[in-house]
């Protein structure tokens, strides 16, 4: 399962007939089963594969069977279905009178709505992870599509010039709605049983939160764990898709960020305060991620 590719979303639209897309980085669309042509077992939709990416889906209409992680479901109509990038998809088949809307959002434009800048619990990640659909109540599924056309709405607004901030903020006003939606689901949810590479992922995040200004190496982490390198990487791999060296990065990325926004630290300050060794090796790792250097960053 870890080995299949992570498709971009820009991929993704290709396949979709009937979509609003702002920068390849937040689609909007329909699904219809009509447009899902079975004859063609190599299109993108039939073959397992993994999405760079965060999707929503609601079904309003008819029957799909997909399968998560090798595991078949059947879903029907007023199901909401939360498909995160460590999920393996494969769609083996779907009603002809099947409907659905869609929301793919992309991680760039995903961090960007994340002022904290801090990772999600992994209990929360673990419970979405292994309860990825919920029946939706007429009032929670008129919520959740009023956001899907609202979404289309700010997508479409190609002249406004804060577009992507109102897409942002609406985008965190929809996740502040699925939390009161889901915080009301919570005694119903089977909570997640934790394996042990899931516990070791749990402790994981907590020191990686509390330690990433300084701390860049993974044998760090993993003598915290009381395990190898070789072994925490395999257990994230496994788990989320990603090495211990690239999730040790990101939270550093995201550190970077949040402190060259900051006025009165120079880039050299920041250098120092996350553990480079001198500016120009924190300005070529900055660059390497985000395609700026620091300095461009903070004039952006």
């Amino acid at each position: 399962m870890n080995e299949l590719p992570l498709f971009e979303i820009s991929e993704l639209n290709k396949e979709i007939l009937s979509s609003d897309n702002f920068r390849n980085e937040f689609i909007v669309a329909d699904l219809f089963g009509s447009h899902f042509p079975s004859e063609d077992p190599n299109a993108l939709y039939t073959l397992p594969l993994r999405f760079n990416a965060l999707t929503f889906v609601l079904i309003t209409q008819g029957t799909v069977k997909i399968g998560i992680d090798y595991t078949l479901y059947t879903l029907e109509k007023n199901t909401f279905m939360t498909i995160m990038p460590t999920h393996t998809v494969q769609v083996h088949m779907r009603s002809e009178d099947f409907k659905a809307k869609m929301v793919v959002i992309s991680k760039g434009f995903l961090d960007g709505c994340n002022p904290s800048k801090t990772p999600p619990s992994a209990t929360l990640y673990m419970q979405i992870r292994k309860n990825p659909f919920a029946t939706l109540k007429p009032g929670d599924l008129k919520i959740v599509d009023d956001y899907f056309q609202l979404f289309r709405r700010k997508i479409n607004m190609k002249n406004h010039h804060f577009q992507l901030e109102v897409l942002q903020n609406t985008f965190i006003g929809f996740t502040l709605e699925l939390g009161n939606i889901f915080a009301d689901k919570e005694k119903t949810i089977k909570q997640p049983a934790l394996t042990r590479k899931e516990e070791l992922f749990q402790q994981f995040l907590e020191i990686l939160l509390a330690n990433c200004k300084t701390e860049h190496a993974v044998s760090f982490y993993a003598e915290k764990l009381c395990i190898t390198p070789q072994y925490l990487s395999l257990i994230l791999k496994e788990l989320t898709g990603k090495s211990a060296s690239k999730w040790i990065d990101e939270a550093l990325i995201l550190e970077s960020r949040v402190l060259l926004k900051t006025p009165n630290l120079t880039v050299q300050q920041v250098a120092n305060m996350l553990q480079f060794s001198d500016q120009s090796t924190f300005g070529k790792f900055f660059k390497k991620y985000m395609g700026v250097s620091p300095l461009e960053y903070r004039k952006s």
